[in-house]
């Protein structure tokens, strides 16, 4: 699979989404938002439709930090700001808040983790 992910900033301190425990994919962890690349949708359409789609934020233009494989998926990492903390979360998550970097939350992916800290 492809997937976009996008870190969002707010006064330097991190968005993670907190997925409802009904959520068949990785239910009660915190994620940066992370969606499915559709077929012929180039990556920063994907992570602009997936931060709309999850946040409820219109970001005009993320930053692109890299592509990494891991375990035989593609990952495209994005990077914004928002000077907002309105957030409308859609039926995948339950919770967001904002993590200073240095106290990011046990569940997050270790993979998302060392992307952070290298951007």
């Amino acid at each position: 699979m492809t997937y976009c992910v996008h870190f969002i900033f707010h006064r330097q301190r991190l968005l993670l989404l907190k997925r409802k425990n009904t959520n068949p994919f990785f239910p009660n962890i915190w994620t940066p938002i992370i969606g499915k690349i559709k077929q012929n949708e180039k990556p920063n359409d994907a992570v602009l439709r997936e931060t709309k789609e999850e946040t409820g934020l219109e970001i005009a233009t993320p930053y692109y930090i890299k592509q990494l494989k891991h375990k035989g998926d593609t990952y495209w990492f994005y990077q914004s700001k928002t000077h907002t903390t309105s957030i409308s979360l859609n039926h995948e998550n339950d919770k967001f808040d904002f993590f200073n970097l240095s106290q990011l939350p046990d569940s997050l992916w270790q993979l998302f983790k060392e992307v952070i800290k290298e951007s």
